[in-house]
This record gives structure tokens, C-alpha cells and sequence, in this order.
């Protein structure tokens, strides 16, 4: 893999959650250490252009009920299909929620709709995505029963109706911080922490859609260590995992790992260009159009005492990843290493450059976001 770029200045936020929308990364609530939770007040929304690479705080309307905006949480989920966000779950402080949002990226409206079906209870540290029309949730911690769930709800986006898949119930789904990923018609769950210890293990839960069962397969040969609090995503029909958090061993990670549905192999992944991310938990992660970025999190203080140990600090940075290297990621991570003069380059190659070396500024503020801009378009400019 390839670490084509590393900028710092941009969102400071730990277990936030995000989803990629027409050439944007939406990002949604998190936390920094020294914010009070306590408090309930509006979701906080950033926005990440992916050519320029610049964070922005978005401004939104509550479709004229404040009840149609969640409240500021974290160990939420966010998914999207077409141009609409659905974020579900998450707490703060004391209060986890089960209420479903929608954010229609198009008008940056919020809405509630009134939904059917058994309503999962309401949790934090559960794993979201989607496949042909529906939402599903895995795990969780459950605040009524004070349990991580075994049970797998699916959303149907078009009905708005929740529905329990009975059958796919299992002491295995017991555990908070896992991930999810789709390849094919498949869904493929890893890692998060569960009851015995706690206990982390390594191994893939694989769930078939079209035939609605699970399969533990057998993997011979490398696996990573079990963690929580990491990431997942999609690259070439591949699951590539980053980072993490293994509370027995007292350990993050910052290794990149490739599991392979094809063969159920796993294959650790070196990296080049620049130093990699550092070993963090309760990041984000997407990949899009083969290109990964990663950004915030929290990680141990550098050098930290005895007595600071646990202690930990939020991370602002954000880094694009080329996983395969292309030719053009190779020459233009050349120029940034070197410094090359780009006056010679197009005025699109020279911005480029600039984006991809200049850091980030952002200030994180509450905006008044109920005051919906007239100028629909304005955030598809930054």
C-alpha cells in the first residue's frame, strides 16, 4: 500500500461515523475528551471533499421539526443509498437511542419518517450496512438490557420497516465494535469484543444472503490478532482491516490486513511512500473509487508515564492510501517527496499537488444549523 498523503489540522472526532456520497465524505457526531455529553444539542456534520481534501462543517435544516435532528452522540451508524444518509443507534452519556434519521444529501434535510415492524432496542458499538434495499445491524450493547445482542435486525428502506431475522440469531453476534462488509451477497463480520473476559477473537463470520445462514470457514495459515474499535472495508472484493484496540494484550494496532473471500486467507500488508498511520482505535475508514482514507481516532499519549497509561488523545490527521500502487499515485507521491517544481504541470496537476501537501485548518464550531443556506450547492464547492 502506498501512503500517498498525511495532513494534519482537519476533524478531531473518536468514534464518529461516516459514509462516502457523490464524491463527499459525510461524517457524523464523535467525541473529543474535553466536550461535556450531558447536554443533548444538535448532530454536528463535516463534510470531506475528496479533491481538494478539505474538511468543512455543514449547515442543515430540520425540515421545520427539531425532533427530525439527532442528537450529538457517538458509537452510532451511518450508511447511504443514492443521495439519503441513514444513522441509527449511538448514545451519549447515559442515553442511547433507537431512532432512525435520514439525511437527504441533496437539500441537507433532516427527517425521522415513522417507521413499522419490532424496533431493535436502542445500543451503541453495533455494525451497520447495506444490501439490495436493506439496512442490517449487528451486535451491539444494548442499553435496556444491558446485554450485547445476538439478534440481526434489517431495515427495508422503502417501507421503512424494521424486520427480526430470527433464524440468523447466535451467541456469536454477542459483542460491540465489531465491523461489516458486503462482497458479492455476502457479509462478512470480524473482530469487536464480547463477553468472556472481555474476549477478542480472530476469527470471519460469514453470512450468505440468499440463503440466510451463517458459516464459520476455516482459515489456515496467517490471521490477525482479535481487536475492536477497528475498521473494515471493501477493495477489489477483499476486506482490508486497519488498526484497533485488544484490551488483554493493552494493544493498538496500526497494521493493514487482507482477507481474501475467494481463497479464506488472510495476508498481512506492508506500506510505502510515508510513515503509516499510528496505531489508533475508533477511527473512520471508507474506501472509494480504490482509494482509502482514514481519519481521527484516538491513540496512546507519545511517552506516556505508568500512571498515564490509559490515557489517550484524539487524532486530527487524515490519510489518503493507494492500495495497489498505480503508477500515477507512485509519481505524484515523487514529486511531494522531493518537492518538485510544479510550474511546468496542467493547473489541474499543480492543484493536485497543493491539495494533497497543504494542511488542513479547520475549526471545529457549532453553527446554527437549523438556518439552511439558500445557496443549496455552496457545500459541493469547498
Amino acid at each position: 500500500m502506498l501512503i500517498l498523503s498525511r495532513l494534519e489540522g482537519g476533524l478531531k472526532r473518536v468514534n464518529h461515523a461516516s459514509v462516502v456520497v457523490n464524491g463527499l465524505i459525510y461524517s457524523f457526531g464523535g467525541y473529543i475528551g474535553l466536550e461535556k455529553y450531558n447536554v443533548e444539542r444538535p448532530i454536528d456534520v463535516y463534510i470531506l471533499n475528496m479533491v481538494t481534501l478539505r474538511w468543512k462543517e455543514l449547515a442543515y435544516s430540520d425540515s421545520g421539526n427539531s425532533a427530525n435532528v439527532p442528537f450529538r452522540r457517538y458509537g452510532h451508524s451511518a450508511v447511504a443509498c443514492d443521495n439519503i444518509i441513514y444513522l441509527w443507534g449511538g448514545r451519549r452519556e447515559e442515553a442511547a437511542c433507537n431512532k432512525l434519521f435520514l439525511f437527504d444529501t441533496k437539500t441537507r434535510k433532516w427527517s425521522a419518517p415513522k417507521v413499522k415492524g419490532p424496533i431493535p432496542g436502542a445500543r451503541d458499538g453495533h455494525s451497520a450496512c447495506i444490501f439490495e434495499g436493506f439496512m442490517y445491524i449487528f451486535g451491539g450493547f444494548e442499553e435496556e438490557s444491558q446485554e450485547f445482542s445476538d439478534t440481526v435486525f434489517r431495515f427495508e428502506l422503502k417501507t421503512c420497516t424494521w424486520q427480526v431475522v430470527y433464524q440468523l440469531t447466535s451467541d456469536i453476534l454477542r459483542r460491540d465494535f465489531l465491523t461489516s462488509v458486503v462482497i458479492n451477497d455476502k457479509i462478512y463480520l470480524f473482530g469487536g469484543r464480547s463477553y468472556n473476559g472481555p474476549y477478542y477473537d480472530n476469527k470471519i463470520l460469514e453470512l450468505d444472503l440468499q440463503l440466510m445462514s451463517w458459516c464459520l470457514p476455516v482459515i489456515e495459515g496467517y490471521k490477525p490478532v482479535g481487536r475492536r474499535s477497528h475498521s473494515a472495508v471493501v477493495i477489489d472484493n477483499k476486506m482490508v482491516v486497519f488498526g484497533g484496540y485488544n484490551d488483554i494484550t493493552d494493544e493498538h494496532y496500526n497494521d493493514f490486513n487482507v482477507f481474501d473471500p475467494k481463497t479464506y486467507s488472510w495476508a498481512p500488508v506492508n506500506t510505502i511512500g510515508q510513515d503509516p498511520p499510528c496505531a489508533r482505535r475508533r477511527h473512520c475508514c471508507l474506501a472509494v473509487n480504490s482509494f482509502i482514507y482514514i481519519f481521527g481516532g484516538s491513540c496512546p499519549l507519545p511517552q506516556a508515564t505508568d500512571s498515564e497509561a490509559h490515557h489517550l488523545m484524539e487524532m486530527n490527521d487524515l490519510f489518503v492510501i493507494d492500495p495497489n500502487r498505480t503508477l500515477r499515485s507512485m509519481a505524484l507521491r515523487t514529486v511531494l517527496n522531493y518537492k518538485l517544481d510544479t510550474s511546468t504541470l496542467t493547473t489541474a496537476l499543480a492543484q493536485e499537488v497543493e491539495s494533497y501537501s497543504t494542511e488542513n485548518d479547520l475549526i471545529c464550531t457549532q453553527l446554527n444549523k437549523l438556518d439552511l443556506k439558500s445557496d443549496e450547492d455552496d457545500h459541493l464547492s469547498t
